[in-house]
């Protein structure tokens, strides 16, 4: 099960990335936040996840560790970029009085007040849409293997 993230979090690597490119050399507002890495751990990959899932032991518990574990790697990726964001003092929303805060706030509290309300609120968003979707796939699963 531990490969399942693989490329889920190579993905989110590359999203992290161009965000930061396409922020850096000013390019279109709507592209940079179209790369999202809160799409992929509230959405996207919660839906992989009950997809891949489905016809395995234990899949929502299985599913619900991943969602969490997924998120978390995800948030400890972002958080070098609110770091460089202050050290260069990015003008960005997102960043907005990371640069003029004091060292806790800046360092600290932000990047990880940060973290952990995404992390929450993937596990919950992601976790219910993905056991929704790992629903609609286990009924195909019991379909499909008793005809």
């Amino acid at each position: 099960m531990k490969r399942i993230l693989k490329w889920p979090l190579i993905i989110a690597a590359m999203v992290i990335v161009l965000r930061i490119a396409v922020e850096r050399t000013m390019g279109p507002g709507w592209l940079a936040s179209a790369l999202s890495v809160v799409a992929l751990h509230t959405l996207l990959v919660p839906i992989y996840l009950g997809i891949r899932l489905a016809g395995s032991e234990q899949p929502y518990k299985t599913l619900f560790k991943l969602v969490i574990l997924y998120a978390v790697l995800t948030r400890a990726m972002i958080l070098p970029v609110y770091w460089m964001a202050r050290i260069f003092r990015w003008p960005e929303n997102r960043f907005a009085g990371l640069a003029d805060s004091p060292p806790l706030i800046g360092w600290l509290a932000v990047p990880l007040a940060t973290a952990a309300f995404w992390i929450v609120a993937s596990t919950v968003a992601g976790g219910a849409i993905g056991s929704l979707v790992l629903a609609i796939a286990n009924s195909r699963v019991k379909t499909v293997s008793t005809t």
